[in-house]
């Protein structure tokens, strides 16, 4: 049985420049113009047309903000919505509490089916962390390719 909402993928990276993507540099050159879009050069572009077509087809986010300026909290915050002093991950490489609710939990609550791939940086010093998951799934019923940093 499927949920009745849509489905949903969340992309989140790490480091990221707004111009890496394909579909951010085209929506930039429409709104900046090619010259303040393209600062590195016509030789520096890497299509991206999955992730293109993910956000042609669905949504593309372009005005958001951070609780905070460095990958865990930031994070942490992004998975609670709550603020990073909240969650127990208010420095870099802090663990999420385990009382934290996630947008995860709440999707499964729905009834959806929900998988995080990649980096996680909410698990503390582990390094990779590739087997940190247990225990500490946080609404993830499957992570086998979560690693912490």
């Amino acid at each position: 049985d499927q949920p009745e909402g849509p489905n949903l993928v969340v992309v989140m990276t790490d480091e990221h420049n707004y111009r890496t993507l394909s579909a951010y540099r085209d929506f930039l050159v429409k709104k900046h113009g090619k010259a303040k879009t393209n600062v590195w050069g016509p030789d520096a572009i890497m299509p991206t047309p999955n992730i293109d077509s993910l956000a042609k087809d669905g949504a593309m986010l372009t005005n958001y903000y951070t609780a905070a300026p460095v990958c865990t909290p930031s994070r942490s915050s992004f998975m609670s919505g709550m603020y990073p002093h909240f969650t127990g991950s208010d420095t870099n490489n802090g663990a999420m509490n385990l009382d934290v609710t996630t947008f995860a939990q709440v999707l499964q609550e729905a009834e959806y089916a929900t998988s995080y791939v990649g980096k996680w940086h909410l698990d503390g010093d582990e390094r990779p962390g590739w087997d940190t998951n247990v225990g500490r799934e946080f609404g993830f019923e499957e992570s086998k390719y979560r690693f912490n940093r």
